[in-house]
């Protein structure tokens, strides 16, 4: 009786049995997946590395290598299935899919970045700053969608009403009036504080030292 290749059952045996080519270099940029990335999506780049690495002609070589680039929750999932379900790539492609499209992190939408509010006591270039970072993950949203929501998440009135005036047509015209609105109103503030401060110690030395009223001598009578 032959011996039952090694592997995970829910792999035919011809998958199993297959040799890996030779020269052949295992992947060494993909990480382990672990159900956060799109499933089909991953499947694509572990595929092509295996194939730089020399795995061109079949890909039951490539798939065979699976197990050893899955997390270990991912890998006992595989484990756990039933037998013989995977003989080819399209096989594989429909039960990993299946498994993983409900638990990957999907990209959010311009809902999500409308959710983004200028804080209590956020300056306008903090909130700009983590605005930009937000909307960074999430590069397809259209700049229309982009600038209502930055617009209707800031609380700088003055700075909503310059932005209706010259209204930005792109994010990064949005983000140059952004920034030049922020310059421009840090440096009325530093300036207007360094006079404040310049007033109140103007004040202060005029008034000079207190001296209260010269309490006049009477003379003793004799």
């Amino acid at each position: 009786m032959a011996l039952e290749p090694p592997g995970p059952r829910v792999f035919s045996r011809a998958i199993r049995s297959t040799p890996l080519p030779s020269p052949f270099r295992p992947p060494t940029s993909i990480a382990k997946y672990n159900g956060e990335t799109k499933p089909k999506l991953w499947l694509a780049d572990f595929r092509l590395a295996c194939q730089l690495g020399g795995a061109r002609g079949d890909n039951r070589a490539i798939i065979r290598q699976l197990p050893l680039f899955l997390s270990n929750t991912a890998r006992r999932w595989l484990e756990e299935l039933l037998a013989n379900q995977i003989h080819d790539w399209t096989d594989l492609v429909r039960v990993f899919e299946g498994n993983f499209k409900g638990t990957y992190i999907r990209l959010g939408n311009s809902w999500d970045l409308s959710l983004c509010k200028q804080k209590s006591g956020e300056t306008l270039r903090e909130y700009a700053r983590r605005f930009s970072k937000q909307r960074t993950e999430l590069p397809h949203i259209p700049d229309h969608d982009v600038i209502l929501a930055f617009v209707s998440g800031t609380a700088c009135k003055d700075l909503v009403r310059e932005l209706g005036q010259n209204r930005p047509q792109t994010v990064d015209k949005l983000m140059d009036m952004v920034a030049n609105y922020a310059a421009g109103q840090e440096a009325v503030d530093a300036f207007f504080s360094h006079e404040g401060s310049k007033e109140k110690m103007s004040v202060d030395n005029d008034e000079g030292p207190s001296r209260g009223p010269k309490k006049s001598k009477k003379k003793k009578k004799a």
